[in-house]
């Protein structure tokens, strides 16, 4: 067989490590920003950012699993293939937080914001591809409210 041919059973592994190495560079931008934050001292920031991400990591963990969901893959490469995604997180938040700089925090705030801006992008243009009427004004209310609430939790605490 050549190298570039798969299995039928290694190919949604393939797919998933595919997933999971985007992802992992990805989340090394998420962690820059959280250890960043923490460098500046921002625990309510750190806190938002590490909440929102976690939250967010989950819809990543499905992505990852649906294209090994019906195979029968061993738990050692489901492990692997979360801490392939997920470690970069870590590594992230690290450098972010003890190689502080005030530069450094910029850059790594601003590639944490990246990552926020681009995943709202795609669900924006996920959103508006859909055949369902998912743009409503009681969705974009709701949205907006906690939006609004965000910024002003933001600005209390």
């Amino acid at each position: 067989t050549s190298r570039t041919s798969l299995t039928a059973s290694s190919k949604p592994f393939a797919i998933g490590l595919m997933i999971a190495i985007g992802i992992g560079l990805h989340n090394l931008g998420e962690g820059l920003a959280i250890g960043a934050a923490i460098g500046l001292g921002q625990v309510a920031l750190s806190t938002f950012l590490i909440v929102g991400f976690a939250l967010h990591n989950t819809t990543e963990g499905i992505a990852i699993a649906s294209p090994i969901a019906k195979t029968k893959s061993p738990i050692f490469k489901i492990i692997i293939l979360g801490l392939i995604a997920g470690a970069p997180t870590i590594l992230g938040t690290w450098i972010g937080g003890f190689f502080y700089s005030p530069y450094a925090a910029i850059i790594f705030l601003s590639i944490g914001a990246g990552a926020i801006f681009q995943v709202m992008l795609i669900i924006l243009k996920w959103l508006y591809q859909s055949e369902q009427k998912l743009v409503q004004t009681s969705i974009v209310s709701g949205v907006g409210v906690g939006m609004l609430i965000m910024y002003i939790t933001s600005i209390l605490v």
